[in-house]
C-alpha cells in the first residue's frame, strides 16, 4: 500500500487515461443512474426482436414466434406426447402488423384477452397466436436474413436460451429411462430452478408466448420441487450455476440503494458505511456526485486512482489534491477545466487553469491534502452541497501511534463539511463510535446518524488450514459451548458467511436435518417458503441458526462425523517430492517395519497398507501435513487456479528465498543468470553515474537559460530534447552530447536474462516435470514479455532476488527507493501478468487488484479487523471462480472467529476522530485538558 503523499507523477496520470472495458463501463453507467432509480434493473442480452432489431408489434410477434419458436415446442409436443400445451388460432381481420402498435408496452410483454375458441379440451397451457401476417418490407428484409433458425446464436438470444431449460424440464419428466444420462431429479431441479431465476430478468421485448408457455411450466411442475435437495445441492444450483451468472440482470446492492435515499435527504450527517469489500463502496461517490458535490479522501493513492479512472471513463469531472501545502495545489482533469487556453497545434486544451474548480465534481484527495482540498471546494459551492467521503479510515488504526494520527485529527478537528460517509468493510459499528459520533452532533446539532451495515454474499471463498482443509464453526471445537460462541460471534458479524464454503454447509445442513439432531423449529419449510427465499445469503444465515440449536446430547456425535469424513480442498501432489522425482506407489500388505527398496535411486518407494487404525471416539486425529499447497514454485503450483495469488508475509525476504530455493534452479543455470545480472549491475552503476552527470550539466543550463527557456524542466527528464533545445552556444552541449550517446550504449550493452519455462510455475514444461497426469485445465501463470523483464533489469537498487523472481513471474510490493520497478508490478497486477504478488501487510488495503487466492503466512500478528481486510483482497471480481484463503496457523483462523475485546481501531477511531484530546483508560474515554496533555 503506497501512504506516500506526494503528487501524481507521470505514470500515475496515464494510468487513469486507460478506459475500462465496455462491461464496466455498463456496470458504471448503471450505478451513477441508479442514483435516479435505485430499483433499476439493465440486461443487455438480447430477445428476437432487439437482435434484429426491429419495431415491436403484437403481430409481428406472434409472426416471429410461428417462424422460430412455435417448430421447436411443436417437435417436442409431438415427440414427448405432450398433452398440456396447445396452440389455438387467434382469430383476427388479415391485417399488416404496423395496425396493431396500440397499447403495447416496451416490453412487448402484453397479456391475452382474446377469447379462447371452444376445444374438445382445456389444455393447462393454452397459447393464443395469430398466422398469416404480412410484414413491411423493411421488416422482412430483416427477418429473411434469419430466415434458417439455426443461424441464430442461441447463447446469446434469450428465448432460445429458456427453450433450452424447457425441452430439459420436459426430457426428465418424459424421456424414456435409456435417454436420460444421469440422475433424472438432479436434472428436473437444475433446470427447473435456473428457468425460474431467468424469467425474473429484465429482458427487453421478450416474446409473450414463449413466457406464457415458460411461466405455465413452473406452475405445472411446483408441487415436484423438493426444497431441502435444493439446500442440499446449492452449490451446483446457486453458486456454480453459469446461466443464473451470466444472464442475470445489473442492479444495485442494497447498501447501495439505501445510502442513496439517505444522501438525499438535505440535513447534516454523518453515515457509517459498512459493506463487504468488491460490492461497490467505492465507486459510491460517482452516484453521490449526480446531486452532490463530493470531496473523497483516501490513505492508500491506488484507490484513489481507480475511482479517478472509472470517474474518467463516464465523464465525471474530477480533480486531484495529493501532497498539497495549499488549495494552489490541487490540479484539474481536463473534463473539469472551465478556463484554458488552446494549444494551436492539436486544436485540444492547452495549459489548464486549476485556480477555476466551478466544473470540479469530486475531488480525490490524501489524507494530508484533505483541509486545502475542502477548502478548494467551499470556494465554488456552499458546504451543506458537499460530501466528505473517508474511504478506509481505520487504515492505521491498529498502531498504536503513526504519523497519520495526527493529520486525521487535525483534519477532523478542521473539517467544517457537514455531511461526512465513513466507508470501510470493518467499520466500527455505530455503538462502539460513542466519542465519534458525540462529537460530530456537538458540531453540527441537528446532524443525523446513519449506519448502513451490509452483508451481501454472491459468492464463497473459503478459508483452508495449513492441513488443506476448509475451516468453518462446525469444525473448530469439540465443545459445543465453546461452536455456540463462534456462532454467536457470526451471527453478530454476518460479513464472515462471505468465507464459509457453501458446499460444507449444505453438506453440514442436509445430515443435521435427515438425521434429525436439531431442534424441531429448524425444520426447512419454516424457514423457505419458496424459490425465491433460497439464496446464498439466507442458507447461510440459516446454517448460523441451526449451529444455535443442535440437540447437546448429540453434537459430539455430529463432530465426530464430520471431523472423521473432512476431505483436502487443496489437492494433494504425491506423485513427486520436493525436488521432483517421482514417487512410485506400490500397493502392499507387507506387515509393518518391513521395508522395499528400489533400484532407481532417483525415485521413491511409497508403500500402502491396509493396517487399520485404532481411532478415539471422543478425539478425532487426522493425518495433519502442514506442507499442504506451500511448495507454490514446484509440485503445489497446479493448485493455484483461475487468476493470481497473493502471499502476505512481514518477512517477504524469507518467503522470497524460500521461493526460489524450491524452485530447484539448477546450480549452472542459477551461476548464468546472476553472471548476467551482476554484469547488468555493473552497466547500471555506470549508466546512474552518467545519468547524474547529466543531471548536473543540465542543473547548470538550467540557471543559466531557466528564465528563457520555461520547458527545461520537463526536457532534462528526456536526453534527446533536451540536446535539441539546449542552444548550440552553450559551452558543455558537447559534454551533454557525449553522456547521452554513452548511456545510450550502456542501455543496449545490457544482457537479457530469461527463464527455462520449466522453472516458471504453471509453464507447460513446469506441470509436466511437477503434475504430470494430475487435473491442470484451469491452472494460472505469468505473462510477463522480454521487455518488461530488460526494464527491471535496467533499473537501479533492485534486490537480485527480485529480478529472478520476476522471471518466475513473482512480483514483490514493499517500500521499494525505487517507484519505477513499484509501477512496473502495478501495471503488471493490473493486467493480471504475475503468477504472484508477495506482499507485506501494509499492502492489505491499497491493493484492488483480481486475486484468486491467498496465503497468511504464520509470522503474522493481525487485528481481527486487519484479517478481514486481508481476506477481501481475494474474489473482488464479477466473476465466479475458484478461491481460496489458505492460513499458514490456526491462530489467526481462531482470532477471526471469535469476539475481541478493546480492539485498537475502535478506540483509535474514537480518539482521532474526535475534536477534543481523549484517552482509553481501560473502562472508559476520558477527555484530558490541553494543559494537562503538555504535561
Amino acid at each position: 500500500m503506497d501512504l506516500n503523499q506526494r503528487k501524481l507523477n507521470k505514470s500515475e496520470w496515464d494510468s487513469i487515461e486507460v478506459p475500462v472495458s465496455s462491461n464496466e463501463q455498463d456496470i458504471l453507467q448503471m450505478i451513477t443512474s441508479g442514483y435516479h432509480d435505485i430499483n433499476i434493473k439493465q440486461n443487455n442480452f438480447n430477445s428476437i426482436f432487439t437482435y434484429l432489431k426491429i419495431e415491436y408489434s403484437e403481430l409481428l410477434e406472434d409472426y416471429l414466434f410461428n417462424k422460430y419458436l412455435r417448430p421447436v415446442i411443436e417437435e417436442m409436443i409431438k415427440k414427448y406426447k405432450l398433452d398440456f400445451i396447445k396452440f389455438v388460432k387467434k382469430e383476427t381481420k388479415k391485417r399488416k402488423h404496423e395496425d396493431c402498435n396500440k397499447g403495447v408496452n416496451e416490453g412487448g410483454n402484453k397479456e391475452i384477452n382474446e377469447e379462447l375458441p371452444p376445444t374438445e379440451k382445456k389444455a393447462l397451457i393454452e397459447v393464443v397466436v395469430g398466422t398469416d401476417i404480412q410484414l413491411k418490407s423493411a421488416d422482412k428484409i430483416r427477418v429473411e436474413r434469419f430466415s434458417d433458425p439455426n443461424s441464430f446464436d442461441n447463447t446469446s438470444i434469450y428465448e432460445f436460451i429458456l427453450l433450452g431449460h424447457i425441452e430439459e424440464i420436459i426430457k426428465s419428466k418424459f424421456a424414456p429411462v435409456s435417454l436420460v444420462e444421469t440422475n433424472t431429479k438432479s436434472i428436473f431441479t437444475f433446470n427447473y430452478y435456473t428457468l425460474y431465476k431467468l424469467l425474473r430478468n429484465n429482458i427487453k421485448k421478450m416474446n409473450r408466448h414463449l413466457i406464457k408457455i415458460a411461466q405455465g411450466i413452473i406452475e405445472l411442475y411446483e408441487d415436484d420441487i423438493d426444497m431441502g435437495y435444493i439446500i442440499s445441492n446449492a452449490n451446483e444450483l446457486i453458486e456454480k450455476n453459469k446461466s443464473i451468472l451470466k444472464y442475470g440482470d445489473l442492479t444495485l446492492y442494497e447498501h447501495q440503494k439505501e445510502i442513496y435515499t439517505i444522501v438525499k435527504e438535505a440535513r447534516p450527517k454523518l453515515i457509517l458505511y459498512t459493506a463487504p469489500t468488491g460490492t461497490g463502496k467505492t465507486l459510491t461517490p460517482l452516484a453521490i456526485s449526480e446531486q452532490y458535490k463530493v470531496i473523497f479522501v483516501c490513505a492508500a493513492r491506488h484507490v484513489g486512482l481507480q475511482l479517478a479512472k472509472a470517474a474518467i471513463s463516464i465523464h465525471k469531472k474530477i480533480a486531484f489534491a495529493f501532497g498539497c501545502a495549499s488549495s494552489g495545489d490541487v490540479r484539474l482533469h481536463y473534463y473539469a477545466a472551465k478556463d484554458y487556453t488552446i494549444n494551436k497545434r492539436s486544436g485540444g486544451i492547452g495549459k489548464v487553469d486549476n485556480s477555476n474548480g466551478e466544473n470540479v465534481e469530486i475531488i480525490i484527495c490524501d489524507i494530508k491534502s484533505y483541509i486545502p482540498a475542502m477548502y478548494y471546494m467551499l470556494s465554488f459551492n456552499s458546504a451543506s452541497n458537499i460530501y466528505t467521503y473517508w474511504d478506509e479510515p481505520t487504515i492505521t488504526m491498529d498502531y498504536d501511534k503513526h504519523e497519520f494520527h495526527e493529520i486525521i485529527q487535525e483534519n477532523w478537528k478542521e473539517n467544517i463539511i457537514p455531511n461526512v460517509i465513513l466507508s470501510s468493510a470493518t467499520l466500527p459499528k455505530i455503538h462502539e463510535l460513542t466519542e465519534t459520533i458525540a462529537d460530530f452532533k456537538v458540531k453540527h446539532s441537528k446532524a443525523q446518524i446513519h449506519s448502513i451495515v451490509s452483508h451481501d454474499c454472491k459468492k464463497s471463498i473459503p478459508i483452508v488450514n495449513k492441513d488443506g482443509f476448509v475451516v468453518l464453526p462446525h469444525y473448530l471445537s469439540e465443545d459445543y459451548n465453546e461452536v455456540l460462541r463462534i456462532a454467536k460471534h457470526c451471527e453478530n458479524n454476518l460479513t464472515l458467511t462471505r468465507y464459509f464454503d457453501l458446499k460444507e454447509i449444505t453438506d453440514f445442513i442436509a445430515f443435521v436435518i435427515s438425521n434429525g439432531l436439531s431442534n424441531s423449529k429448524m425444520i426447512i419449510p419454516r424457514h423457505f417458503e419458496t424459490i425465491d427465499d433460497i439464496t446464498m445469503k439466507n442458507i447461510k444465515v440459516y446454517y448460523i441458526k441451526l449451529l444455535q440449536n443442535i440437540n447437546v446430547s448429540k453434537w459430539g456425535e455430529i463432530y465426530v462425523y464430520f471431523m472423521s469424513n473432512r476431505v483436502s480442498r487443496i489437492p494433494i501432489n504425491d506423485r513427486v517430492d520436493t525436488k521432483g522425482n517421482r514417487i512410485i506407489k506400490k500397493n502392499s500388505s507387507i506387515g509393518p517395519g518391513s521395508i522395499t527398496h528400489n533400484s532407481n535411486s532417483n525415485n521413491m518407494i511409497l508403500r500402502t497398507t491396509s493396517q487399520q487404525q485404532e481411532t478415539s471416539g471422543a478425539t478425532i486425529k487426522l493425518n495433519a501435513n502442514n506442507n499442504v499447497g506451500i511448495y507454490v514454485t514446484t509440485k503445489d503450483s497446479f493448485t493455484l487456479t483461475d487468476g493470481p495469488t497473493i502471499f502476505i508475509s512481514n518477512d517477504v525476504e524469507k518467503i522470497a528465498q524460500f521461493c526460489i530455493q524450491q524452485a530447484n534452479i539448477p546450480q549452472i543455470v542459477m551461476t548464468d543468470i546472476m553472471k548476467k545480472i551482476e554484469y547488468n549491475n555493473v552497466v547500471n552503476n555506470k549508466i546512474n553515474d552518467l545519468e547524474k552527470e547529466f543531471e548536473f550539466e543540465t542543473t547548470k543550463i538550467e540557471h543559466t537559460f531557466g528564465g528563457s527557456n520555461p520547458s527545461s524542466k520537463k526536457s532534462m527528464k528526456d536526453c534527446k530534447k533536451f540536446n535539441r533545445e539546449v542552444p548550440e552556444e552553450v559551452d558543455c552541449k558537447n559534454a551533454l552530447r557525449r553522456v547521452t550517446d554513452e548511456i545510450n550504449l550502456l542501455r543496449t550493452m545490457i544482457k537479457s536474462a530469461v527463464l527455462n519455462d520449466t522453472f516458471i510455475p504453471n509453464k507447460h514444461h513446469h506441470l509436466t516435470k511437477w503434475a504430470d497426469g494430475l487435473n491442470t485445465s484451469s491452472t494460472f501463470t505469468s505473462n510477463i514479455d522480454e521487455e518488461t523483464i530488460n526494464k527491471i533489469m535496467l533499473l537501479h537498487g533492485i534486490d537480485d532476488k527480485w529480478k529472478i523472481l520476476l522471471m518466475m513471474g513473482i512480483g514483490v510490493f514493499i517500500n521499494h527507493e525505487n517507484i519505477v520497478y513499484t509501477e512496473i508490478m502495478k501495471r503488471l497486477a493490473d493486467e493480471q501478468k504475475l503468477y504472484m504478488i508477495i506482499a507485506t501487510s501494509d499492502y492489505i488495503y491499497g491493493t484492488n487488484y483480481q486475486f484468486c487466492h491467498l496465503y497468511l503466512s504464520k509470522d503474522m500478528n493481525l487485528t481481527q479487523e486487519k484479517i478481514i481486510q486481508a481476506l477481501g483482497r481475494v474474489g473482488r471480481s464479477n466473476i465466479q471462480q475458484t478461491y481460496t484463503l489458505r492460513f499458514r496457523d490456526d491462530v489467526s483462523i481462531m482470532k477471526l472467529f471469535t469476539n475481541e475485546t478493546e480492539k485498537p481501531e475502535i478506540i483509535n477511531m474514537n480518539r482521532l476522530f474526535n475534536s477534543n484530546k481523549v484517552v482509553w483508560n481501560g473502562t472508559t474515554y476520558e477527555e484530558v485538558k490541553e494543559e494537562e496533555d503538555c504535561n
